[in-house]
């Protein structure tokens, strides 16, 4: 291997290193880089087959018309030209791809946010009103529809997550869950409709892909009562933390979230009216991998601080927008 070669090679290696250590996905969006280039490279590949195919005659080779070009100097200025056009439309074609996977999570809004996020935003402050701060419900959102920024699910309200065992749709993944017989053991649109069967009449797993403004209300609405909840089970915490216990409680279940307050309780030191570096750090979830090496803890501490520290900020726009 010649030494530019080995020198691309290793910097390339570091650079994916560098963008995978600092992946706020925990290497989804490195993953979609890679997989951006590649699909690049894909691209030039099935083109170069094709020109093969139809243009790799003896009279059309490229050697031979770069050769009879570069007798004059009109036609090697003509040949340079035509390099320098190829090298900018792959650098073109491998740049998108890898910007597409690389925008910065604090500040790049989806683009189907710009559709949906008024409606969110309508849908708030008709069902919870007083919100401190809603705009960790866009936040939310994005949390729980963005595989990657750039990923078609993203804001999307045909976004499915869908295994043997677990069925997650829409812009805030109502979801339902089976046992290993195939029995439904939880329903969470059945139990939102079941308790609020006037706001999401028309709302049911036959046509929940198609109900955008619906699937909103149902995130606004769920949001809201375990809000409700933690106003009473946690009086005096702060309002930032009663948040942060309230996106945990979304994620993972109020019940799952009293245990975590429980067992910090137990720990010497701990506060369990306090979020953040305290029940944070009492997890009593499975800590088995579920998702590659991630496992329901991680993923409910995870999703905590993506929505409070991360995603959210950048939509106050909204809310700004339309007169909050």
């Amino acid at each position: 291997m010649k030494k530019h070669s080995l020198a691309l090679f290793v910097l390339s290696a570091l650079l994916v290193s560098v963008l995978y250590f600092t992946d706020p996905d925990h290497g989804a969006s490195t993953l979609m880089i890679i997989l951006g280039i590649a699909s690049g490279a894909l691209a030039v590949m099935v083109t170069h087959v094709l020109w093969k195919s139809l243009f790799d005659f003896p009279e059309m080779h490229l050697q031979n018309m770069f050769r009879k070009a570069n007798e004059t100097p009109e036609g090697a200025g003509l040949s340079l030209i035509a390099v320098g056009i190829v090298i900018a439309a792959m650098l073109t074609l491998f740049g998108s791809k890898a910007h597409a996977s690389t925008v910065d999570v604090t500040k790049y809004i989806p683009a189907n946010a710009t559709v949906y996020a008024p409606t969110l935003v309508q849908q708030q402050r008709l069902y919870w009103v007083d919100h401190p701060a809603p705009f960790l419900l866009g936040g939310l959102v994005e949390q729980e529809s963005c595989i990657a920024l750039t990923y078609k699910s993203c804001w999307n309200p045909k976004a499915e997550l869908k295994t043997s065992r677990e069925e997650g749709a829409g812009l805030g993944q109502i979801t339902r869950a089976y046992d290993a017989q195939g029995n439904t053991r939880m329903d969470a649109l059945k139990a939102l409709t079941a308790k609020y069967p006037v706001q999401l009449a028309g709302l049911s797993w036959a046509d929940v892909y198609t109900r955008p403004d619906l699937q909103l209300r149902a995130l606004v609405l769920q949001e809201h009562d375990s809000f409700t909840s933690i106003l009473r089970s946690v009086p005096n915490a702060g309002v930032v933390d009663k948040l942060a216990f309230t996106d945990a409680a979304y994620n993972g279940g109020y019940g799952g979230l009293q245990q975590d307050r429980r067992k910090c309780q137990l720990i010497r030191g701990c506060d369990p009216q306090v979020w953040f570096d305290n029940v944070e750090k009492s997890c009593s979830k499975s800590t088995a991998p579920i998702y590659g090496n991630r496992s329901a803890c991680d993923i409910n501490r995870d999703h905590v601080k993506m929505v409070m520290t991360v995603r959210s900020v950048k939509y106050k726009g909204f809310w700004v927008k339309s007169g909050a």
